[in-house]
């Protein structure tokens, strides 16, 4: 990790949102590459209104690859809203480690993006109503400790839970697997933090190496040990980080 030297302006919030009842959003892959797509073009302005699966499929797998999309696929109205630094999406729910771009950025980002999808999801399986719980959270994270635990809890833990429901009670059935799929599952930031992967989804390398230095997890085993640390405990600094508190 590098030094967590910022101002109070200058901090990542650690970002989520549940579905109602805590019922499944991302039902089919198709509704988790909707959000991504939702989640990337929200940041700059929005879709065009009768864009087609295909391209939104074609849009996603080019962000993945670290490609522009197509002007055709979106209407860019504003710099980024915020810098995405850590990204993951389960079953029912969605956790973001975000640093604000502009004032109020993470406030308005949210907003367009959950509206958006839930008029996506409403319109598909033919619901009317809330989709979100509430509001959704916003903790800043403060501290290095803070930092360290957030990115492991949003890029471990999480995508585990979709590898094997229960296993943070249980305990994993077979950790080198576990381990693997962390590399494979496409709906987190993981393969573009500690992989291979170089996507558009998350900031640019200048800004993110301020809060999450590349170089120094590249090819050092204790960083994976502490990654797996992740495996069998609970770190204190979550009690901190998941108060229920919103900005």
């Amino acid at each position: 990790m590098s030094d967590f030297k910022h101002s109070q302006e200058n901090i990542p919030y650690h970002v989520f949102s549940r579905a109602v009842d805590g019922k499944p959003i991302f039902r089919e892959k198709e509704d988790a590459c909707h959000f991504l797509f939702q989640m990337y073009t929200a940041n700059y302005g929005s879709p065009p209104s009768n864009l087609r699966r295909r391209h939104i499929q074609q849009a996603v797998g080019q962000l993945f690859a670290g490609e522009d999309i197509p002007e055709t696929f979106y209407t860019k109205r504003h710099e980024s809203l915020v810098h995405f630094l850590s990204f993951v999406q389960t079953v029912n729910h969605y956790h973001f480690l975000l640093l604000p771009n502009i004032e109020n950025g993470i406030s308005l980002y949210m907003k367009k993006l959950n509206t958006a999808f839930a008029k996506y999801f409403n319109l598909k399986y033919s619901r009317r109503g809330t989709l979100f719980e509430s509001r959704y959270k916003a903790i800043p994270i403060e501290t290095e400790a803070q930092l360290d635990a957030i990115i492991r809890y949003i890029n471990v833990k999480n995508p585990l839970d979709v590898y094997q429901p229960g296993w943070r009670e249980k305990g994993l059935k077979n950790a080198k697997e576990g381990w693997s799929f962390l590399f494979e599952y496409s709906f987190s930031s993981f393969p573009d933090i500690f992989g291979e992967r170089n996507s558009k989804f998350l900031v640019s390398e200048p800004v993110r190496s301020q809060f999450i230095d590349r170089e120094s997890i590249y090819g050092k085993k204790p960083y994976e040990e502490f990654l797996k640390q992740s495996f069998y405990k609970e770190e204190d600094a979550f009690q901190e980080i998941l108060l229920d508190k919103h900005v």
